[in-house]
């Protein structure tokens, strides 16, 4: 198939880099000297965890191609995909999925189509990866051959449309996971990741100086942000993730993911990095998800607020990291134990998570 990709940083090469080992045609906007690299020299990724690197040669454009796609990928910040969406509205292609964070989804869905001369389905996916663009590759790291979580705004997907993303892969090992309502689940993700970015910068993008009874703290105010987006009218997703903070077993696997992310590499890779190289994103990500606290005031959050209030004002917040160098550390020497001890507890948290939600089926 012949697909369109807006957006190469690390999320975006490692799709365009699963899109090209499925076999289609790829075609990049990369306005930058990044196009120029990618040109040059191909797209080049070091895979950590897979002891491997990868070069792919999609073709690269400056400028939005005239010819028919069959689907086009936006992979940004969420603050950033606003500015594409009228490239987005003119490309000749049927389907259009946004990815990365992204609670303005409806409103960003309903100007996209509004701008559309042609009928135009908009799906929304999170790819989870994390990593580094240096100035002529990417070091990625994933689990395995990488996955997405993809659906519409408010509706599950037709089979045929699955049929036709899960050929879209085909051949390259990369999973998708289809839910019927995007938007609870990213909001659910904001929800999720929030508490970690008011810690990260409290502690200076170091959570290791955190102590461990915030872990505690974080729990308690992302169950205040689902009592939020259930008194919102959207549902929790993935379904029943609500139910994980009345679950011995459950939370204590959640103990044990935000462990790793607040004491290990991994956690620093996939968190610490990321706030620290990315203000403006989640300054976005934080006013977005006042937004909604603001439509329900009666919904009381103290463990939220208390974090919130601990961190630095936004200004600040910038003022130290805007212009700081960008952290561009190589993570070929950081692939020892403490990745592979990450990745043990996060593992084992997933497992103890899966053993769950399987009697949970049966019974």
């Amino acid at each position: 198939m012949k697909i369109l990709v807006y957006g190469c940083g690390v999320i975006g090469s490692y799709l365009v880099h699963v899109l090209c080992k499925a076999g289609n045609e790829v075609t990049v906007v990369s306005k930058g000297t990044w196009g120029e690299v990618l040109k040059a020299d191909g797209l080049r990724i070091h895979h950590p965890l897979q002891h491997k690197d990868t070069v792919d040669f999609p073709d690269i454009a400056k400028k939005l191609p005239d010819e028919r796609f069959d689907a086009v990928f936006s992979v940004m910040q969420g603050c950033q995909q606003r500015t594409v969406l009228p490239e987005l509205a003119k490309a000749n292609a049927p389907l259009v999925i946004l990815v990365g964070n992204n609670p303005e989804a409806a409103d960003m869905e309903r100007e996209l189509l509004e701008l559309s001369d042609a009928p135009k389905s908009v799906l929304f996916g999170f790819q989870g990866t994390a990593g580094v663009r240096s100035e002529r590759s990417v070091n990625c790291l994933h689990v395995g051959n990488g996955s997405m979580t993809i659906g519409g705004l408010h509706y599950a997907l037709t089979d045929s449309v699955q049929e036709m993303l899960i050929d879209l892969f085909s051949g390259s090992g990369y999973k998708l996971h289809f839910e019927d309502d995007m938007e609870g689940w990213l909001y659910c993700h904001a929800a999720f990741i929030l508490p970690i970015v008011y810690e990260s910068y409290r502690y200076d993008c170091d959570l290791r100086n955190a102590p461990m009874q915030d872990i505690d703290h974080m729990l308690r105010a992302v169950e205040e942000a689902y009592g939020l987006i259930l008194a919102s009218g959207m549902p929790i997703r993935p379904v029943g993730d609500e139910a994980y903070f009345q679950s011995k077993p459950k939370m204590a696997a959640m103990r044990a993911v935000m462990l790793a992310i607040a004491k290990t590499r991994l956690g620093e890779l996939c968190a610490t990095d990321h706030c620290r190289n990315a203000v403006t994103e989640m300054e976005w990500l934080d006013m977005a998800f006042e937004k909604l606290r603001a439509a329900h005031p009666e919904h009381e959050m103290p463990e939220w607020d208390a974090m919130r209030c601990a961190m630095p004002s936004w200004e600040q917040v910038h003022r130290i990291y805007d212009n700081a160098p960008k952290k561009q550390e190589s993570m070929k020497s950081k692939t020892g134990k403490q990745i592979m001890t990450a990745l043990a507890v996060t593992g084992g948290a997933a497992l103890i998570l899966y053993q769950i939600k399987k009697r949970k089926k049966r019974s």
